[in-house]
């Protein structure tokens, strides 16, 4: 196609200078000036149609991989997106289980320490009970011995058994 256009612009001027000279007396010189422009957009064409050509298939090439790369970082930033969602749902599980377990550790805790109290308490009564057994048998001992003193220094020695058990009854009570 190219030796074409190349045999038709170098014979095509020749041919039309060789015509009869009908522009002057009359004619337009319409044909010669269109063919002028044609063989002027040949040339035109064969000089600038392959740069032409590459800086379009070059451009769109460049379009191609900025469009391939805006859509690697989109398919990146959907990933990173979804990478961090789900660590928010494993942080979000794990936040229940840790406010589970601190629930359950604290109902151990409490458990625990109420029982410690309730033995506690019992201790206390076991001893509160103790020292009153205790203070009731000093005291009696402190009344036999005051009764016992009294027998031996009065003259109750003659007195009957009614009388010593109604004399350590009242002592006592």
């Amino acid at each position: 196609m190219r030796k074409f256009l190349s045999m038709a612009a170098f014979f095509l001027p020749a041919v039309l200078l060789a015509s009869g000279g009908e522009g002057v007396e009359g004619g337009t010189d319409f044909v010669p000036r269109l063919v002028n422009f044609i063989i002027f957009v040949a040339i035109i064409w064969y000089f600038v149609a392959e740069p032409v050509k590459n800086f379009f298939t070059g451009r769109t090439a460049e379009i191609a991989s900025r469009l391939e790369e805006v859509q690697n970082r989109l398919k990146e930033t959907k990933k990173a997106k979804e990478d961090a969602a789900a660590e928010y749902e494993a942080a979000q599980k794990t936040a229940e289980e840790i406010i589970e377990s601190a629930k359950k550790e604290a109902q151990l805790l409490a458990k625990k320490l109420d029982e410690q109290l309730k033995a506690e308490l019992e201790n206390l009564e076991k001893l509160q009970e103790e020292k009153m057994e205790v203070e009731k048998r000093q005291m009696v001992r402190k009344t036999v011995a005051e009764v016992l003193e009294e027998l031996f220094k009065g003259d109750a020695i003659g007195m009957d058994e009614k009388k010593f058990v109604n004399l350590i009854m009242k002592k006592v009570a």
